[in-house]
């Protein structure tokens, strides 16, 4: 993208998206925000591969459009990273699932994916989102897994 940016002066914008949710998910996706909604929908118990200290941090869809779309309209063509500062440790969020969807069910564990299949740690660093883009995500994750919640009821066929 660089590249033609500075061979052929095109107006290029380089995102990079980090762990994104919300409705319209692939139930099928494999990752964690639709297991554990699924999982908890269901009344089972919640999934944990490794020991649940890995962290990730979710950015809300509508969150994610709004610092993409302020991307595109900027200036700035070095890469900027959009998502959620907000580290959320992987049992910490799947009790947060459970809570909310009122899963009596606990969490189980399951071996560690393959070592470097499963980061530790993903947390983006958005300063430049954040000064170039005056930009930052807005839904607290607690607001957006419920706004998410509707949906998979209604893809798992379990309307309110």
């Amino acid at each position: 993208t660089m590249a033609y940016h500075r061979a052929h002066g095109l107006n290029t914008h380089i995102v990079r998206i980090f762990n994104t949710y919300g409705p319209r998910m692939r139930l099928d996706d494999g990752r964690v925000v639709p297991n554990f909604i699924q999982q908890a929908l269901r009344g089972e118990p919640l999934t944990i591969f490794g020991d649940g200290k890995q962290t990730r941090s979710f950015c809300y869809v509508s969150d994610l459009l709004e610092g993409i779309y302020r991307l595109l309209l900027s200036e700035e063509h070095y890469p900027v990273n959009i998502g959620n500062p907000q580290e959320t440790s992987i049992l910490d969020f799947a009790y947060t699932i459970n809570r909310i969807t009122g899963n009596p069910s606990d969490v189980i564990f399951k071996p560690a994916k393959r070592l470097g299949d499963d980061p530790q740690r993903r947390q983006p660093e958005i300063t430049r989102a954040k000064t170039i883009l005056e930009w930052e995500p807005k839904i607290s994750l607690e607001e957006g897994i419920r706004s998410t919640i509707p949906y998979f009821r209604q893809k798992l066929g379990m309307e309110e």
